[in-house]
C-alpha cells in the first residue's frame, strides 16, 4: 500500500478538481514509492516540505487533510483505527470522512464486497471514495485484479454514488474509460504492462449500500431484452466456416487475424472505449 508518482499526480489533480480531503481515512499506512526528484516535484506542487519520509502523511496534509486516520487490522504500521475489513465497520464510522482512500488494500481482502461496502458507508454525503488498484498483469499480487465495470456498477445511483473519474495510465499517457453501460458492450483492456485503475466516486445521496447486488451491464441488458449474451450454439455453419474447419493453414491464419483484431480492439488506442486525458 503506497503512493508512487502517478498516484500522487492523480491525487493532486483530484484536489484541483475540488475533491475535499479535510477528514481522510486511508486503508493502511501509505508508504512513499518515489525517488528524490519525483518527490521534490510533488512536494513543490502541493506546497509541503521537501522532507521525504517513509509514509505519505505530509502528502495528504498537502492535499488538505486536517484529520488523517489510518485503518488496518493491526497497529504494526501505526494505524489508529483497528479493524478487519472482512467484518462490518462500527456504525459510528458511517459518514465520518470526506475521503476514504484505498492505495492498494482492497485486493488483499478476501471478503471484497463487504470491504467495499464498508468503505462506501464511511464516506459522508458529498465526500469521495478514491482507489488506486490493480487491473491488468498483477496476477499473484493479491487475491484479486479489478475491471472498470466493477466500479461503474458498484458506485451507481442505486447506492447513492457516482463515478466522477475512472482512469488508467499507460506508457506516460492517461486515459479515461467509457462506462460499459453507455457503450452497450463490454469494455475490455489488453496490455503487456501492469495497469492500475485510478477511480474517484462521489457519494451524492444517503442510500442503503448494495440493497440490490450490482450486475454486469451486458447481462442485465440481455436479461431485460430476453436475449442471450453469447451467440447461440448449434447454428448452421457457413461455407467459410466449413472450409476453415478442413484446413489447418486457414485455421492458423484465422487465429492470427483474430488475435490481431482483438489486440487492436482491446488496446488503449481504441477511441470508442478509451479517451486520452490530461490531469487537471
Amino acid at each position: 500500500m503506497g503512493i508512487e508518482v502517478n498516484s500522487a499526480k492523480f491525487l493532486g489533480g483530484e484536489k484541483r478538481r475540488g475533491v475535499r480531503f479535510e477528514r481522510t481515512l486511508t486503508l493502511g499506512h501509505q508508504e512513499l514509492y518515489m525517488d528524490d526528484n519525483e518527490y521534490r516535484a510533488i512536494a513543490e506542487s502541493l506546497g509541503i516540505p521537501n522532507r521525504k519520509t517513509k509514509y505519505a502523511d505530509d502528502l495528504f496534509r498537502g492535499l488538505g487533510a486536517a484529520t488523517l486516520d489510518v485503518m488496518d487490522v493491526s497497529d504494526f504500521e501505526g494505524a489508529n483505527v483497528l479493524h478487519d475489513l472482512n467484518q462490518p465497520v462500527d456504525t459510528r464510522l458511517h459518514g465520518a470522512y470526506d475521503c476514504v482512500f484505498d492505495g492498494g488494500a482492497l485486493e488483499h481482502v478476501f471478503n471484497f464486497p463487504l470491504a467495499l461496502k464498508n468503505c462506501m458507508e464511511m464516506v459522508k454525503v458529498g465526500g469521495c471514495f478514491i482507489t488506486i488498484t490493480p487491473a491488468n498483469n498483477w496476477c499473484g499480487h493479491g487475491f484479486y485484479q479489478f475491471s472498470p465495470e466493477l466500479f461503474y456498477s458498484a458506485f451507481s445511483s442505486n447506492d447513492g454514488f457516482s463515478v466522477e473519474r475512472l482512469l488508467f495510465s499507460h506508457r506516460d499517457r492517461w486515459y479515461s474509460v467509457r462506462e460499459p453501460a453507455d457503450a452497450r458492450e463490454r469494455v475490455e483492456l489488453f496490455t503487456c504492462d501492469p495497469i492500475q485503475l485510478y477511480v474517484t466516486a462521489r457519494r451524492c445521496k444517503q442510500k442503503p449500500i448494495f440493497a440490490a447486488w450490482p450486475q454486469q451491464s451486458d447481462y442485465a441488458r440481455a436479461w431485460n431484452a430476453g436475449k442471450n449474451v453469447e451467440n447461440s450454439a448449434g447454428s448452421k455453419k457457413s461455407v467459410k466456416e466449413v472450409l476453415v474447419g478442413h484446413s489447418r493453414l486457414l485455421r492458423k491464419l484465422q487465429t492470427s487475424w483474430r488475435n490481431y483484431k482483438q489486440r487492436r480492439r482491446y488496446s488503449p488506442s481504441n477511441r470508442a472505449w478509451f479517451t486520452p486525458v490530461k490531469l487537471d
